[in-house]
């Protein structure tokens, strides 16, 4: 999956790993884990495979590698995001660990969740001031709301910050179940 949201970004225009690391943190990092350690072979085997060409530029003693897709990669892109949409399992560590609180003392357990909810609503926070930012850019530019890629990324955005919501929804009420079992 790393390798399809590199290319997707690079549709978008010439990165360097730098570059891209940071449009995924702000972006794709929501819903897809990418780590610079990561990134860089990705990077390396779309070159092999021809999908990515890769230049360099001295600057200093520094040399700065800007990537770019090539046809052959955005061909490939194009006929992934075309493909049918698998339905996956959810992968949640959170989930797992819930599974298994039975052997998890109450009080720890309480810790345990309100820490968990404290990190949604930072997340739920930062998508919300996204949504504001994104709000105040678009204006009333009905042109710009219209725009296939504004739009799409506009829905991955609402889509994660309905996701959030129901995460503090729903971990708020557990949090009250568990507040529930520890009285006397």
């Amino acid at each position: 999956m790393q390798d399809k949201i590199i290319l997707g970004l690079l549709l978008d225009g010439d990165k360097s790993s730098y570059d891209l690391k940071k449009s995924m943190e702000s972006s794709t990092g929501f819903f897809y884990n990418s780590s610079q350690g990561s990134i860089q072979p990705a990077l390396k085997k779309l070159v092999q495979h021809g999908h990515v060409r890769v230049t360099e530029e001295r600057r200093g003693a520094r040399i700065k590698m800007t990537y770019s897709i090539t046809e052959e990669g955005e061909q490939a892109f194009l006929r992934w995001a075309g493909e049918p949409i698998a339905l996956e399992k959810p992968r949640d560590p959170a989930l797992v660990k819930m599974f298994f609180f039975n052997y998890v003392e109450g009080a720890r357990k309480r810790e345990l969740v309100a820490a968990y909810l404290r990190e949604i609503e930072q997340v739920e926070a930062m998508l919300n001031m996204f949504r504001q930012r994104n709000q105040e850019l678009l204006g009333n530019n009905e042109a710009l709301r219209k725009d296939p890629k504004v739009k799409s990324r506009l829905d991955t955005l609402e889509f994660g910050s309905s996701y959030y919501a129901f995460l503090k929804e729903w971990y708020g009420k557990y949090l009250n179940r568990i507040e529930e079992e520890l009285e006397p």
